[in-house]
This record gives C-alpha cells, sequence and structure tokens, in this order.
C-alpha cells in the first residue's frame, strides 16, 4: 500500500509538471501587444466644473499570448517624455475598457502625477497586460493634452439661509485639491450640501448616506441636528464628508487654569465668527482643542510667537513667558488668509 500510495504521488506530481509546461509552451513567441482603440492620440481635454461628470472611456484591443488564459490588464499613466519612469496606476481590471468621470480622472492626475491647478499637461496612457503574472506587454501610449481643474471652494447652502449658494458661506480646498476643509455657522437645525460654484447650474454634492457624498442634483441634503459651528470635510474624488458639530473651543496647557486637564472654555461669536477668552495665565504652555477632546486640537506654526497661525493636531504649543491676565483670540473663519489664526494679548 505504501508503494502504491507513493507512485499515485508521484504521478501527480508529473502530471502537474507536465501540465504546467503544456501551459507554458502555448504562449506565443512574439506576444502582441494590446492597441489603444480610444481615445485617439493627441485627444484634448478641458475640464471644466460643467463637464466633469463627462465620462471618458479608454478601450483596447485585447493582445495575443498564444493560449487561452484570463488576462490581467493595468491602466497607467504619466507625463510625456517621461518614458513611465514614475507611472501612476489608474485601475486594474480584466475587461478591455475603463471609464471614468473627468472629475474622478482630474483629481488621479493631479495626486498621481503632481499635476499644477487649472494649467495644460501633456500626458501618456498606456495598457500592460499580463498572464498568470507573468509575460507582462504594453501597449504603445497615447498621448493627451490634459487641463487640470481644481475649483478652490466649496458653498454650503442651506435650509438655514434659504439654500440660496451665492449667499452661502464656503470652505476652501486644503492642499490636496479635491478635499475641503473648514468651519462653518448654521444658525438653526436643518440641512445643507456642498456646491462647487454659488449655483445650481454646476456639481452640487448631497447625502449619499453613511458619510457618503452624491453628484445626484435630485438628492438630499445633509441632515445636521443643532444649530451651531461645525467642522467640515468634504473629498469630492473619494464622495466622502464629515460635519463634526463643535461644542466648544477652549485653551489647554500648563499656562491655563485646567492645565492639562481641563479646557478652559473660549465664547463664539456668531457676527464675527471668532472665539475669545479673558483669561489669568502663568510661563508654560498653551494649545487650543474643540469639545474638551483631543480629536481636534491645534499647536501653533512658532512656539515663541503670541500671533500666528495654527497646525492640526501639531504636538507643539505656544510659550507664556509672564504671568497675567490675557485676551486670547482664535480665528478660524479663513476670511483673512487660508490659515487658522490666533492672537494673545495681555492685558
Amino acid at each position: 500500500m505504501k508503494k502504491i500510495f507513493i507512485l499515485v504521488i508521484a504521478s501527480g506530481f508529473a502530471l502537474l509538471s507536465a501540465c504546467k509546461k503544456d501551459k507554458l509552451a502555448t504562449v506565443a513567441q512574439n506576444i502582441s501587444e494590446p492597441v489603444i482603440s480610444s481615445p485617439a492620440d493627441a485627444t484634448a481635454i478641458d475640464v471644466t466644473i460643467a463637464d466633469s461628470s463627462q465620462q471618458l472611456n479608454i478601450q483596447w484591443a485585447a493582445p495575443n499570448y498564444g493560449v487561452k488564459a484570463v488576462v490581467s490588464y493595468f491602466v497607467q499613466v504619466d507625463t510625456a517624455g517621461k518614458n513611465f519612469s514614475k507611472f501612476y496606476t489608474l485601475a486594474n481590471t480584466s475587461a478591455n475598457s475603463l471609464s471614468m468621470s473627468y472629475n474622478t480622472l482630474n483629481g488621479k492626475l493631479m495626486n498621481g502625477l503632481n499635476l499644477a491647478q487649472n494649467a495644460l499637461a501633456s500626458i501618456e496612457i498606456r495598457i500592460g497586460s499580463a498572464i498568470y503574472g507573468k509575460d507582462t506587454v504594453y501597449s504603445k501610449p497615447v498621448k493627451l493634452a490634459f487641463t487640470t481643474l481644481a475649483v478652490n471652494q466649496l458653498w454650503l447652502p442651506g435650509s438655514y439661509e434659504g439654500y440660496n449658494p451665492a449667499a452661502a458661506p464656503t470652505i476652501p480646498a486644503t492642499n490636496t485639491p479635491t478635499v475641503y476643509q473648514g468651519y462653518a455657522y448654521f444658525s438653526q437645525p436643518g440641512n445643507f450640501k456642498f456646491t462647487s460654484a454659488p449655483d445650481y447650474g454646476h456639481i452640487n454634492y448631497g447625502d449619499g448616506g453613511n458619510g457618503t457624498l452624491t453628484t445626484d442634483g435630485n438628492a438630499g441634503g445633509i441632515v445636521y441636528n443643532s444649530a451651531g459651528v461645525y467642522y467640515l470635510n468634504a473629498d469630492v474624488l473619494n464622495l466622502t464628508y464629515s460635519a463634526v458639530f463643535i461644542q466648544s473651543f477652549g485653551i489647554i496647557g500648563t499656562a491655563t487654569p485646567g492645565q492639562w486637564n481641563n479646557s478652559t472654555a473660549m465664547t463664539y461669536n456668531v457676527s464675527t465668527g471668532l472665539w475669545t477668552v479673558t483669561a489669568n495665565l502663568v510661563p508654560g504652555a498653551l494649545k487650543f482643542r474643540a469639545n474638551d477632546a483631543w480629536d481636534i486640537n491645534y499647536g501653533p506654526s512658532d512656539t515663541n510667537a503670541l500671533a500666528g497661525s495654527l497646525i492640526f493636531n501639531d504636538p507643539g504649543a505656544i510659550t507664556i513667558n509672564d504671568a497675567g491676565s490675557y485676551t486670547i483670540t482664535l480665528d478660524m473663519t479663513q476670511s483673512k488668509q487660508r490659515a487658522y489664526l490666533y492672537t494673545i494679548t495681555k492685558n
């Protein structure tokens, strides 16, 4: 029985080895690469807000490996002239086509290739293919003249102001051109949307459910339950958002009355959009945080400056050298410049 078992195993390995050899032997000596049929070479794409939902359809003919097998494709892009030395992969697929909105493509190209905002760039697309993770071949590249789009802000129309985009507050783009962030005051409970222009003639983003956005213009607004200040984030590439209710902003640190244990609350002024507090400080450290917690906190860009800009979740703190009464002001409006600002003035 033992000999029979060994012979069966040996026969199995021989059969598998033979199959593997047969499979590899059928791969053609000269594999024909994929051929891109769309878009045409030298196609120009100028992304605008109005056509950002338009689809770019990339299509190609399958390569010939001389064997029936599942072919894996990868769609790559690079700046023209770089010979795909620093390519970015748009997608991996088993299909012979890829469709992508101008908006999505715009975000991927700006992030993946670090293209300049609102500027013309010459890019190349190619299709790679492989079977069994081997025998990779590439199509001839197709060149595109691509003009990027970076909307510098999103508008926040909602029930609190009559759903009038032209009169709504805005939040600016971050260093990532498809991500927007900022603070806004909603005067009453209700709902709102993000819009890419001060009107409804362009893209508007409604509630897609579970923290997602949708570009369906008929979708409902994002519901919030309390009047007050909200910390908003919107990613229009990945269509996600967050809205955090800010119950309070406060100062904290060894220079403050609560030390590192409790925030000293600041008062919000609806008219100016500023947070202020007058407090007795001692020599030590001072930072800002929201909701008496560390999820939203800010440190200074210069720890020795009593006025300047703030950095989200920065470990540093402002140095207070002299004891006394101080008026501390926090400006999260970004109305003067694209930054969160503070001032600390001794009374």
